[in-house]
C-alpha cells in the first residue's frame, strides 16, 4: 500500500475534514435563516392582517394585457429585491416579501443559502418586467434567500412586457387579454424557483 496516496496524506485528511465542517456549518446556519424567515413573515402577515392588506404575491396572470410587445434586456442585470412584487404562479408558497409560507419548501431554501454561505454564487432569476414592477418566473427561492441575507438587489434576466390600458377590464378583477395571445417567456433555467 502506497502510503503517499492523497486520500491518506494527513493534510488532505485535515483539509477533507475542515471542508466537511464549513459545510456542516453553512447548513446551520441555513436552517436558522430558513426558521427565522419563516418567524417574520408569521408577523409580517398578522400586521398585514391588522392593517387590512393583502399578504399574497401579485399575480402576473391577474394584469391586464392589451399588447404582446415583449422585449428581452440584453445581459444579467441588477434588480432592487423591493421592486419584485410577484409572481407567475407561486403565490401559494411564499408572501409578498417573499418570507416562506409552509415547511415543505425547507429543504430547497436551506441548500439554496447553505450554498451562498459558502460563497457559491447563485444563478441569476428570470423575471418579466411591467411598468417599474417585476414578477418572478424563476428564482422564487433565491429571491427568498437573498432577502434573508439582507441583499437589496439581486442578478437576473429580464424581459420587458409593455402592457397599455385594457378597456375591458374591470379594475377591481383584471384579466389577461387573450385575443392577441400572450408575451413570449423566456426559457427556465437549471436551477428552478
Amino acid at each position: 500500500m502506497n502510503s503517499h496516496h492523497p486520500s491518506l496524506h494527513p493534510h488532505h485528511q485535515e483539509s477533507h475534514a475542515c471542508h466537511q465542517a464549513w459545510q456542516v456549518q453553512s447548513r446551520l446556519l441555513a436552517q436558522r435563516l430558513f426558521d427565522q424567515a419563516l418567524r417574520q413573515g408569521w408577523v409580517a402577515r398578522f400586521f398585514d392582517a391588522l392593517c387590512r392588506r393583502s399578504s399574497t404575491l401579485a399575480l402576473l396572470a391577474d394584469l391586464p394585457i392589451s399588447s404582446t410587445a415583449s422585449t428581452n434586456l440584453p445581459g444579467v442585470q441588477s434588480i432592487p429585491l423591493h421592486q419584485i412584487i410577484g409572481s407567475e404562479g407561486r403565490s401559494h408558497d411564499f408572501d409578498r416579501h417573499f418570507a416562506p409560507l409552509h415547511e415543505h419548501i425547507r429543504e430547497r431554501w436551506v441548500s439554496l443559502a447553505a450554498l451562498r454561505s459558502e460563497g457559491h454564487p447563485l444563478p441569476p432569476v428570470e423575471l418579466v418586467q411591467v411598468g417599474h414592477s417585476y414578477y418572478v418566473l424563476d428564482g422564487h427561492h433565491r429571491i427568498s434567500v437573498a432577502r434573508a441575507f439582507g441583499d437589496a438587489t439581486i442578478d437576473a434576466c429580464v424581459t420587458v412586457w409593455d402592457l397599455g390600458p385594457n378597456p375591458g377590464a374591470r379594475a377591481s378583477c383584471p384579466r389577461i387579454h387573450r385575443e392577441g395571445g400572450t408575451p413570449s417567456l423566456p426559457k427556465r433555467s437549471s436551477i428552478t424557483r
